[in-house]
């Protein structure tokens, strides 16, 4: 049985639209399937036991989420879990998890034929392994999890995604240029250890994120290596000049951003902090662990 697990309020509302054409879809494939909806962030143990219904505890021959990179990162848990593929219909404002895939760059002439056409992969199920990382052994993301002022654009932009859809994460990313306070911490990347002052840490698996932004140049999802992105303390008016560098990727030029190939990364801070997964914004305590798991997912791509 095919799981699908649907926010549909993902995309402002694209992928409560996408779900009559999935199941229209799934029915003339003769595809078994169960449709989960989510409330969104937080629903992950309902909808876990809802899976385990649906399947009479079976592993599911695929789950696949139908919404953005959020959605996908709540539930990754679960498709590590069970061992099945694990894929997505993309109707978030994003997805930028897909730009880092191989053969996902198509343009589809309307919103009907892109899920017709991710929803048809569901027939074949081609699938590419890709890594994915856990935090602290509890926790995962497929894309990029990261601190610093990446967590102020994302709350900022949320409000403006309605009105700019990706866009927002960019117009957001300006304003914090300005006001945006660096934050100490101290990293241990493959046991090297090192305290700064740092405007953003990105862990990376993909390269893109927050709409686009090719803020990772070197990561490749199945390559068996974190992305460890360091952006230093810089002056503000260099920051409001380097962020429009980062959707085409040229800030790694900069002499305050480095780039660490790694298998793991342990963050150390005072208290708690936020910390960005694919959208989706968790508070930890410190320590906090990164860990590469190579070829871990078997995404239908």
């Amino acid at each position: 049985m095919v799981i699908f697990i649907a926010n549909p309020t993902a995309g402002a509302g694209k992928a409560g639209a996408a779900i009559p054409i999935v199941e229209k879809k799934m029915q003339s494939l003769g595809i078994n399937h169960a449709i989960i909806n989510t409330g969104g962030p937080g629903d992950i143990e309902k909808v876990a036991a809802k899976v385990e219904q649906a399947t009479e505890g079976a592993a599911p021959s695929a789950i696949v989420c139908v919404g953005g990179d959020g959605t996908v990162q709540e539930y990754a848990g679960l498709a590590l879990k069970y061992g099945s593929p694990y894929g997505v219909i993309p109707c978030g404002t994003a997805n930028d998890l897909l730009y880092s895939l191989p053969g996902t760059g198509m343009r589809f002439n309307s919103f009907e034929e892109k899920i017709n056409f991710y929803a048809s992969k569901l027939s074949d199920m081609p699938v590419t392994s890709i890594d994915a990382v856990s935090i602290n052994g509890s926790c995962y993301f497929l894309n990029i999890g990261g601190t610093g002022m990446d967590i102020n654009v994302l709350i900022d932009a949320l409000p403006l995604k309605k009105y700019f859809s990706g866009g927002a994460y960019f117009i957001s990313m300006i304003k914090n240029a300005v006001t945006y306070k660096d934050e100490e911490m101290t990293l241990t990347i493959d046991g090297k250890a090192e305290s700064g002052t740092y405007l953003l840490l990105a862990i990376c698996n993909g390269a893109y994120y927050g709409g686009h932004l090719k803020v990772a140049p070197p990561a490749v999802p199945n390559d068996g290596l974190l992305t460890m992105c360091v952006i230093k303390k810089m002056p503000r008016i260099k920051r409001v000049a380097v962020f429009p560098l980062v959707k085409p990727g040229l800030h790694s030029k900069l002499k305050e951003v480095s780039y660490i190939n790694c298998e793991s990364v342990i963050l150390e801070y005072e208290g708690k902090k936020t910390i960005n997964l694919d959208g989706n914004l968790q508070e930890f305590e410190s320590p906090l662990k990164f860990e590469v798991m190579k070829g871990a997912i078997k995404f239908i791509n």
